[in-house]
């Protein structure tokens, strides 16, 4: 693990989905409600069935996410029912994203390893912050936060393309972050999941970024990498004795 210029480490910022969350499993259960609710509007209107439709929602999902980062899923249905030759003027659409995230926010639990290294954190003396892109439904990101049991841990948050003109990778969020909990970026460190969002953005600013394996495959350049969040309070005090 390298080592980094020394810095006075006075915040640990978060992302949400992956790294505090198990929000694979959400998105998998989310897909198949809104499947199944898709299936039912549409009912004798077209051939496939719903484990049809989920597969379709998939491949849906990888390409707005991995390579549009478009987050609004309206436009996920209806890009759905354009490939079935269907029009897309349907009124419950906005409902089965609704649902959609219901199902999301009830099946994404944190993870094991979340809460209890916030509060490690916390003893540090370190404020604690989060970082986390819009859901693409306006307010709906602070609600799945407001869900978080230990949510009071986090002392300023930024959803990033409401608070903010970009989603991440943009570097707003990550400046507006540090703004909020009263620090400069280059005293704080960003730890997520996703080197493809996760990086660049956090150190644009000056943060260091941290990458928590959650996911199978890894790139980019972070400064640091860990393989689950509890080892994270060794890597704040590598870096405390560093400076």
């Amino acid at each position: 693990m390298p080592i980094l210029p020394a810095r006075e480490l006075r915040a640990v910022v978060f992302d949400l989905d992956n790294t505090i969350l198990r929000s694979s499993i959400g998105a998998r259960q989310g897909l198949i409600t809104a499947a199944r609710l898709i299936s039912a509007e549409l009912k004798n209107r077209h051939s496939y069935g719903q484990r049809d439709l989920f597969k379709r929602l998939r491949l849906i999902d990888h390409e707005m996410l991995r390579r549009k980062y478009l987050y609004n899923r309206d436009v996920w249905w209806r890009t759905l029912l354009g490939e079935l030759g269907l029009t897309t003027r349907f009124s419950w659409i906005h409902h089965v994203t609704l649902r959609y995230w219901d199902a999301y926010a009830a099946s994404s639990p944190p993870f094991r390893d979340a809460e209890s290294t916030l509060r490690k954190v916390k003893k540090m003396g370190l404020k604690i912050g989060l970082v986390s892109d819009s859901d693409g439904t306006p307010g709906m990101k602070r609600k799945r936060i407001r869900g978080v049991a230990f949510r009071n841990l986090f002392q300023a948050v930024v959803v990033a393309g409401e608070d903010t003109p970009r989603v991440k990778p943009g570097h707003e969020s990550f400046r507006l972050i540090a703004e909020r909990l009263g620090v400069q970026p280059g005293s704080c460190i960003y730890v997520a999941d996703n080197p493809r969002t996760d990086i660049v953005g956090a150190q644009a600013v000056g943060m260091a970024a941290v990458i928590v394996k959650r996911r199978g495959n890894q790139g980019g350049n972070p400064d640091y990498r860990i393989p689950n969040l509890r080892a994270l309070p060794g890597l704040v005090r590598t870096i405390q004795r560093a400076a």
